[in-house]
């Protein structure tokens, strides 16, 4: 009797397709929340990108206010999240030496002003938390 039923057991094919299911959904589901994690953890990067870009271009329009320019970057960021650090600073260089910006060159000339935006955050996905940091520079004349 025991026999005849686990025969019978073992022919039966219902309910199969629910088992394979329940082993291969988990899988499915971790892929899937992976996927959209990378795609936001992008898309931060990218509006990250964007505002630093709108800061310089602040710069290249002639602005010259570092704490207008950091303003720019904020407001810019619609996706900023609470642990950023911005920083707009000005420096200049001669040749490739840094050099202070009130000053002449050795050699008398003047020295070449730049404009830098940094700016840094950690964003926390569902799955994993990424730390990036992005810098911008234009040269002022």
């Amino acid at each position: 009797m025991l026999r005849r039923w686990f025969k019978r057991f073992r022919r039966n094919e219902s309910g199969v397709s629910a088992v394979e299911f329940a082993l291969v959904s988990p899988v499915f589901m971790f892929a899937l929340l992976g996927v959209v994690d990378i795609g936001f953890l992008s898309y931060q990067r990218g509006d990250m990108e964007s505002a630093l870009r709108a800061g310089i271009q602040y710069f290249m329009n002639g602005g010259e206010d570092l704490a207008l320019a950091q303003s720019v970057v904020e407001t810019s960021w619609t996706t900023r999240p609470a642990t950023t650090t911005i920083l707009a600073e000005r420096y200049c260089m001669c040749g490739t030496e840094a050099h202070a910006c009130n000053t002449l060159c050795a050699d008398a000339t003047y020295p070449d002003a730049y404009n830098r935006i940094t700016a840094s955050a950690l964003f926390e996905g569902i799955l994993m938390d990424e730390s990036h940091a992005a810098s911008q520079t234009v040269r002022v004349r």
